[in-house]
């Protein structure tokens, strides 16, 4: 079961902080459980039966907070997390135990107790951390909250001053008050911009906290807990062998321990805290221009000459900052793949899984829990930084509206988020002010279009491993018919032989990318293979299809264009076009309706 509380539940910190406390904390009712047990082993059933009695009230008073939260939206009725019903078997049987010997109590000690009290403390110190990394988000996120209040409040002032500016320059027409005047509605113009630009920059910081940042906080805090279950379930599946070793008359009780807690998936108590925590969630509302009671004014920016120099500064200072930070980034975030994919197959192999796995194991996962969490910290910083400087630039830039601020885009190249997150990375440049006015009106008529881009609200690390959806991508595959490779990028194939699958054919190409198991790798026609997992019967074409057939790459428009000339194609933003030339000086030719003609290249993205 892939679940991730990121996802699932929204604005969720303190709930899902609370919940995982109480998890920690429940460690040492385990605790004090065994410790207490480990004495009484020496006094046989009597005070063991009155043991197990006392820690199954108190499982019954906490199992509604462990099960579902403190603050569920559901409630769970007689339903227990899968944790609890597991802790109650071993409660339940340990009733039926009556007799042990003395090693086992000493067994207890030295292999269950320590376990115990280290990792409680050692999950307790990682969910502080957590919680101080999403304390340090908010306050950074809250700083630049305030700004809008203070540009807000400094625009105000300025206004107030304009507007006492203008009654002198009424009662007096001289050329020095004339020269004030101009000076302060200036000033002003400069505070509303930067007002503006805070506004969106504020936006922005809200969405990368809500969709972004605090996601991938919440499932950090998942995988703490999972972790913890799991390395619960390690610890009472070593008191079961304790056990059996100590006492053959309690194997039949000790066996349907083991059963239940086997069936502890740690992602079953997730399942069900999400399932009662469930809750109609809405987005804080965006920050927007309010206009000064006084001065009225719209929310457009202000490009006058005097405010453009001023704009000019901030862009090239973005800038600068963004191509940094756009590095850094994308450092950060190839480590980040790197845990993440090391983080997944020891997850998968322990975590996920029912065996009994060796402390050096538990201990390599709860490294990289903590390289994990580090990482995070870094990037997330990072990005905030990237992000504010970015969103500096397209509004800027997207307010230029034709005058002599210009950055048009001079390179888009692909990177990869993590090798599988595919995103355009725009260059900006400014260039100096004699450069600008042989611009040509074409630049600024694309300029124009490309207006600021809408942050993304989709996970970004967390889709990753935690994707609810399914692919061919990876699927067993095997050919239909022989077919000789004709180029670099393809492999050839006999018929009958199987593969793996690693790009199915999704865009209508024809092509499918292939591995085969001498560690080959290219492309094969889509119509010579089957995938294995495909339950349906294929039947296979009268004619195989044409060896080497040409391979179509397809384009889809970002925005619209009117063709201006007649070796030029009218598009519009979402058609699917098919590629002829790509990109030559800025234009690319492409075939819409089986009519070609060329239009800008960075009106249209590749598919």
């Amino acid at each position: 079961m892939d679940l991730s509380i990121g996802n699932e539940l929204k604005d969720s910190f303190d709930e899902t902080n609370k919940w995982v406390k109480g998890g920690i904390e429940w460690l040492s009712d385990v605790e004090e459980f065994y410790r207490t047990r480990a004495s009484i082993e020496k006094e046989y059933s009597s005070k063991l039966l009155a043991l197990s009695n006392d820690f199954i009230k108190r499982k019954l008073k906490v199992s509604t907070s462990l099960s579902v939260g403190e603050t569920p939206t559901i409630t769970p009725g007689s339903l227990e997390a899968a944790s609890m019903v597991a802790w109650t078997e071993v409660l339940t049987r340990t009733e039926e135990i009556a007799k042990h010997r003395k090693d086992f109590s000493r067994s207890l000690e030295k292999k269950v107790l320590l376990e115990l009290e280290s990792i409680r403390s050692k999950y307790d110190s990682i969910r502080h951390q957590w919680k101080e990394f999403n304390e340090k988000i908010v306050v950074d996120r809250d700083h630049y909250y305030s700004e809008v209040d203070k540009a807000k409040k400094e625009y105000d002032s300025s206004c107030q001053i304009m507007e006492q500016t203008r009654q002198k320059t009424e009662r007096s027409s001289s050329e020095k008050a004339q020269k004030k005047y101009k000076e302060k509605e200036i000033d002003m113009n400069i505070l509303k911009n930067t007002y503006l630009i805070k506004i969106n920059v504020a936006n922005r910081l809200k969405d990368k906290y809500f969709y972004q940042d605090l996601p991938e906080i919440l499932d950090g805090l998942q995988d703490l807990n999972e972790s913890r279950v799991s390395r619960l379930n390690n610890i009472l599946l070593t008191t079961t062998a304790l056990e059996k070793s100590c006492n053959e008359k309690v194997n039949e009780c000790l066996n349907a321990m083991d059963v239940v807690i086997k069936q502890n998936v740690p992602s079953l108590d997730t399942a069900m805290f999400i399932k009662h925590n469930l809750k109609d969630w809405k987005e804080p509302q965006d920050f927007y221009y309010i206009p000064s009671s006084i001065w009225h004014d719209d929310e457009s920016m202000v490009t006058e000459p005097a405010e453009m120099n001023h704009l000019r500064i901030q862009l090239s200072t973005a800038n600068a900052k963004y191509e940094k930070f756009v590095k850094t980034c994308e450092t950060e975030k190839q480590i980040l793949e790197e845990v993440l994919l090391k983080k997944k197959g020891l997850k998968e192999k322990y975590i996920t899984g029912d065996e009994l796995i060796s402390k050096e194991e538990g201990y390599k996962y709860d490294e990289l829990l903590m390289k994990y969490l580090k990482t995070l910290q870094n990037f997330t910083q990072d990005d905030v930084i990237r992000v504010v400087a970015e969103v500096e630039m397209e509004t800027i830039q997207s307010s230029s509206d034709g005058n002599d601020l210009t950055a048009p885009i001079h390179e888009e190249k692909k990177s990869k988020r993590f090798g599988l997150f595919g995103k355009k990375t725009r260059h900006y440049t400014v260039p100096d002010t004699s450069d600008i006015t042989s611009v040509h009106s074409n630049t600024n008529t694309m300029l124009s279009r490309s207006s600021t881009t809408t942050f993304s609200k989709a996970r970004l690390f967390g889709s990753l491993l935690k994707s609810n959806t399914t692919t061919d991508s990876g699927s067993n595959a095997k050919a239909l018919y022989d077919y000789e490779a004709n180029g670099d990028d393809e492999v050839s194939i006999s018929q009958g032989e199987t593969f793996n699958v690693v790009n199915f054919d999704t865009d209508g190409s024809g092509w499918t990318e292939i591995t085969k198991s001498s560690g080959e790798k290219g492309l094969v026609p889509t119509s010579y293979i089957e995938t294995l997992e495909s339950k349906a019967s294929k039947i296979p074409p009268k004619v195989a299809p044409r060896r080497g057939a040409k391979k179509v790459q397809y384009l889809e428009a970002l925005f619209d264009y009117e063709a201006a000339g007649d070796d030029e194609l009218t598009i519009h933003a979402g058609d699917k076009i098919e590629l002829i030339t790509d990109d030559t000086d800025g234009w690319t030719e492409g075939k819409l309706n089986n009519v070609a003609g060329l239009f800008p290249s960075s009106y249209v993205k590749k598919l």
